[in-house]
């Protein structure tokens, strides 16, 4: 999860480095979806995303920077599934900045391994 976050507040710090006629803002909220989820948003008011570009941003190699490589949002979509979560994106188009959503479940203490007590 920590990976995912690292990768979205960096590049949601990326998009606001063009920016110049506003002040720079990155926000982070966590939600309880229900007694089962949490979401956590990381939103920016950069530089957007095109319409166009939305559909791709999580395919491997697709990046719009040119010194990217379009290997991070891909790995942190494999990720939230690899955690039975799902990341989305919203934007509404160049200049607009956007958002972008992590769900995951819950971890109950009951789904958790137990450890056996050492001493």
């Amino acid at each position: 999860v920590l990976q995912i976050l690292i990768n979205l507040i960096n590049n949601a710090k990326q998009a606001l480095d063009p920016v110049t006629d506003r002040p720079s803002r990155i926000t982070l909220r966590l939600k309880a979806v229900d007694d089962k989820r949490v979401r956590i948003e990381v939103e920016d008011n950069g530089e957007g995303i095109a319409m166009d570009n939305l559909p791709h941003l999580f395919e491997h190699g697709f990046t719009t920077r040119v010194d990217g490589h379009g290997f991070g949002l891909h790995s942190c979509i494999l990720a939230a599934h690899e955690l039975g979560g799902e990341l989305t994106v919203q934007s509404g188009g160049p200049g607009k900045g956007a958002l972008f959503i992590l769900e995951l479940p819950l971890a109950s203490s009951q789904d958790q391994p137990q450890r056996a007590a050492s001493g």
